[in-house]
């Protein structure tokens, strides 16, 4: 049976906002009703209830708060963004969203110009609770202003990716201020974030990797809470530490084993970034709302990938970072590309990425 990919986002739009559990009650529910039509049987609910936060987030949908015990979810305002592309002016619908959003858009859109575009697209395949990509094509900024306006939402004319880049804060803001102490480690069950292979392990890798590489006298490590199936990151530098958010401590690592793994196509503007990874979260709304689609997940040759680069890369490297793939991003000007890696102290690989999207 086919089923509405926006149902997850009619109901926290009819809520505005929702406790964490009933949100979790809600994605298991529609998950359901979909996983017999779009699933593989063994498909782990858990894995695609964070796939769908993440995307939620990344599209600006919605906020999470995960700050306290009393953890919520919020549907955000109605908006028009505009897209950072060529040509002419691009915008797509994020945040509250109810059945007959569309047609309300098509109504007003024929209002203020016969030829405005819009065009509704699915998400990833296996996303199946991530709200449809509904895109608007003008011929001048004023009618996105003029749609905006009528629809009685907000809309910026400076593209929200260059704004969120501005605002996002690099790895040195991030890390010059955390509150370092000498704490003692905790007796929680741990694991170690090994920038080789870009992945936790159970055992500690401070003396070498899983790769039998060396890595630097850094680590972040991972807790997992005795009772409470949560974790916190804490980075550790000879005695001191400091509790860090997982995206941004393992760009600390990674830069201090002095690895580079993002990767940039400017002939086809699509950047690579490794599933183990993952961009801090305003840093991936950014490049996310370069195009309005959630990444895909590619598995790409690195050996043939990283051979044009300056920087030497061990066998055991490359084989370690496809391992699980990249999450690809489309339509990302190169000024983009640069400025997130430069915010993340990465310099880009500049590799032509032969993928099919």
């Amino acid at each position: 049976m086919s089923r509405d990919s926006d149902e997850l986002l009619y109901v926290i739009s009819a809520k505005k906002e929702m406790p964490w559990l009933s949100f979790k009650q809600a994605f298991n529910y529609l998950y359901s009703l979909n996983r017999t039509a779009c699933s593989e049987e063994g498909d782990d609910i858990k894995d695609k209830r964070l796939s769908t936060v993440r995307a939620l987030d990344s599209l600006g949908h919605c906020e999470f708060d995960f700050t306290d015990n009393n953890r919520k979810v919020y549907v955000t305002p109605p908006v028009l963004i505009r897209l950072p592309s060529a040509g002419f002016p691009q915008a797509i619908l994020a945040g509250f969203r109810t059945p007959n959003t569309i047609d309300k858009l098509r109504k007003v859109c024929q209002s203020v110009e016969q030829n405005i575009k819009i065009e509704v697209t699915e998400q990833r395949e296996e996303l199946v609770l991530v709200p449809k990509r509904i895109a608007v094509q003008a011929e001048d900024v004023s009618e996105l202003q003029k749609i905006a306006s009528q629809l009685a939402m907000n809309f910026i004319e400076t593209p929200s990716a260059w704004s969120l880049l501005n605002y996002s804060a690099s790895l040195e803001d991030y890390l010059t201020n955390c509150q370092w102490s000498n704490e003692s480690e905790l007796n929680w069950k741990r694991q170690t974030f090994d920038p080789n292979i870009l992945r936790f392990l159970p055992s500690p890798s401070s003396m070498g990797g899983a790769s039998g590489m060396k890595v630097p006298n850094i680590r972040l490590s991972q807790y997992q809470h005795p009772s409470r199936n949560t974790q916190i990151y804490y980075l550790w530098q000879e005695e001191r530490c400091t509790q860090v958010e997982r995206d941004w401590g393992r760009y600390a690592v990674i830069n201090a084993a002095n690895i580079k793994v993002l990767i940039y196509d400017k002939r086809r503007f699509m950047m690579a970034v490794p599933v183990g990874a993952k961009l801090p979260k305003l840093l991936e709304r950014a490049l996310t709302l370069c195009s309005g689609y959630v990444p895909t997940v590619e598995k790409l040759p690195l050996e043939k990938l990283t051979s044009n680069s300056s920087i030497p890369k061990p066998k055991e490297v490359v084989n370690g970072l496809n391992v699980k793939g990249f999450n690809l991003f489309r339509d990302v000007p190169p000024q983009i590309a640069e400025m997130t890696a430069a915010k993340l102290g990465q310099t880009l690989l500049l590799q032509s990425l032969d993928v099919k999207l």
